[in-house]
């Protein structure tokens, strides 16, 4: 179990659900390590991939990935591939002058403890509209993303979006592609099993935003899109000590929990930067990216079209 002892008390977790999560997957500690051997095996076949995955993130991947190794391997590669299909996601290091100016345009973090289904949530709320830029708000998403698959060890993801505050003039900033780049990043890289999207307070100016969403979901996914008029009724979904105080909880503020977001991210920026900055050498890959109907034709990016 040392291999998944937690690292931080912001992303929190016991022995016990440890136990719980192997066991929904009927998994047994001796079979991890056996699997994270073979993962290892197969990177020492992969020269194309610059940096070596550390045994936990390794861990993390298998479980995000039920334990697949297929999954597992293609994931993995991805998720350096990635770096060098949407460079503008991974050009910034947390200190940078912009990602710092990002930062302060939402409140959002993961809730420390699991939730009694052993799922982690993540809560947002947009504080600052002014000046917004929709490709730097989720470059900074993606150093979490990262961060989780080192420290994180849950089920799935829920992710608690608060739109009480959320003028018109910022639905359209959030173009087609952006959007289209983030949800295949949790797709295709971090594999992030997403059990619910809550909206809370949504504004009817919003709905296009969620329609513009609903597009790249898969349809599962989208029956998972929960909407609430109020707070009150996320207290049918999680614990209200979990809950943080805007959403009428006992757990800490959105700014706390933003702060220790931001301090986490800091905190691991020499791990970040050095994994944001690797990238593929796609002449040796062993076998050529085959066409992905998100991705495009050997990983370039496709552009989006509308009628």
């Amino acid at each position: 179990m040392d291999l998944l002892q937690y690292k931080s008390p912001m992303v929190f977790y016991t022995e016990d659900e440890i136990k719980g999560i192997l066991d929904s997957h009927g998994i047994k500690v001796e079979q991890l390590f056996d699997y994270i051997k073979i993962i290892k095996d197969w990177l020492k076949t992969q020269p194309h991939i610059p940096l070596e995955p550390s045994d936990r993130q390794i861990a993390y991947f298998l479980l995000m990935n039920k334990f697949s190794i297929e999954n597992t391997k293609l994931k993995l590669d991805m998720n350096y591939t990635i770096k060098g299909l949407i460079p503008d996601y991974y050009n910034k290091p947390p200190s940078h002058p912009d990602i710092q100016r990002t930062l302060k345009f939402a409140h959002w973090g993961l809730l420390p403890n699991l939730t009694k289904k052993l799922n982690r949530v993540l809560v947002w709320r947009l504080v600052n509209a002014e000046d917004l830029d929709v490709t730097l708000l989720f470059s900074s998403y993606c150093f979490l993303f990262e961060l989780k698959t080192i420290l994180d060890f849950n089920k799935s993801d829920e992710i608690v979006f608060d739109m009480s505050y959320f003028p018109l003039s910022v639905v359209a900033k959030f173009n087609p592609m952006d959007v289209k780049r983030i949800l295949t990043i949790l797709e295709k890289v971090y594999s992030n099993r997403i059990a619910a999207f809550h909206f809370v307070k949504l504004p009817t100016h919003a709905q296009s935003l969620i329609k513009l969403v609903k597009m790249f979901l898969k349809p599962k996914i989208r029956e998972r899109m929960i909407f609430h008029d109020d707070y009150d009724t996320l207290h049918d979904y999680f614990d209200v000590d979990q809950l943080p105080k805007e959403f009428n909880g006992n757990g800490k503020s959105l700014a706390e929990i933003h702060e220790q977001t931001k301090k986490i991210i800091m905190d691991h920026e020499d791990h970040l930067t050095k994994v944001f900055s690797a990238r593929v050498n796609e002449d040796l890959r062993p076998t050529k990216l085959t066409n992905d109907d998100l991705l495009g034709f050997y990983g370039n990016f496709k552009q989006l079209d509308f009628d």
